[in-house]
């Protein structure tokens, strides 16, 4: 039977347009948004899918885009997909809270703005709320840490809403999502590291992604053949783990090898190498 699906960040090339696609070839009733008209996947309304502009920053854009997925859905919805999201790399001493701020905005607040907008027709549907994860919410990989933060709060805040929303009809999902061949590392902000920065050293090094060196990625369309898979089962599970070195953050999730993992990121990028020079007092 067919379900009303409405994905949020449907970019071309990032993961919501991926799912988007595979939820319609399912033969399910898609709607996808993105911030702006021209920010859409082009290649999504000629497949029959029904776009939106969706900016998860308004109160207002969240509001009418609520009311038109009523209108369009009869007053009930099957499946909420969160997938909105931005990506900054810089080290933290390096990194403006305002900045921070900003990318918490699209990676947390919206998902809490959007998922209150969409609860009425979640709770008529008794659907799912599907919010897209991070394994960088466990590994915290260093110069990722505004968007470390901003996963693990989505993990945290999953974790709260399937506990609430449990007893009234209503799943919540959390797909913790490895290394995937999106267009997310294309639009991350911030990776030049300022000149007087005590990651100076590093700069060459980022502006090269050297941070990206034995990633294992898995092709964007192949993740969400995999993770659509997992969702329309009837037994759906509340994580679902997927993407590259997603098994490795599990088993990290299991075991809590802390140590080993905070010297593998130190050395793979470069950390040991680092010195600071007390300034010489008058």
């Amino acid at each position: 039977m067919a379900k009303s699906i409405f994905i949020t960040g449907c970019s071309a090339g990032g993961i919501g347009s991926a799912l988007a696609r595979e939820f319609h070839f399912r033969g399910h009733h898609v709607m996808a948004s993105g911030r702006t008209a021209s920010e859409i996947d082009p290649a999504l309304s000629p497949l029959g899918i029904t776009t939106l502009v969706l900016d998860v920053t308004s109160s207002e854009s969240v509001d009418s885009a609520a009311r038109r997925v009523k209108s369009e859905t009869g007053g009930a919805l099957d499946v909420l997909v969160n997938s909105a999201g931005v990506m900054h790399v810089m080290p933290f001493a390096d990194e403006p809270v305002t900045e921070v701020r900003r990318l918490f905005d699209v990676n947390v607040f919206a998902i809490w703005a959007v998922t209150q907008a969409f609860l009425p027709l979640l709770l008529e549907g008794q659907g799912v709320v599907v919010n897209i994860g991070s394994i960088n919410a466990g590994l915290c990989p260093p110069l990722f840490g505004a968007y470390n933060a901003s996963k693990a709060a989505v993990e945290a805040l999953s974790r709260t809403m399937r506990r609430e929303l449990a007893p009234l009809g209503v799943r919540v999902v959390t797909v913790k999502t490895g290394s995937v061949r999106s267009a997310l590392f294309d639009h991350a902000e911030g990776i030049t590291i300022p000149d007087k920065s005590i990651y100076a050293p590093l700069r060459e090094w980022v502006a090269r992604r050297g941070y990206l060196r034995g990633a294992r990625f898995v092709e964007l369309d192949d993740y969400a053949r995999d993770v659509v898979g997992d969702l329309i089962r009837d037994d759906v599970k509340p994580v679902i783990w997927r993407g590259g070195l997603a098994f490795l953050a599990w088993v990290m999730s299991w075991f809590g090898w802390e140590t080993m993992m905070d010297w593998q990121f130190i050395k793979g990028y470069g950390l040991d190498k680092l010195q600071y020079t007390k300034e010489k007092s008058s």
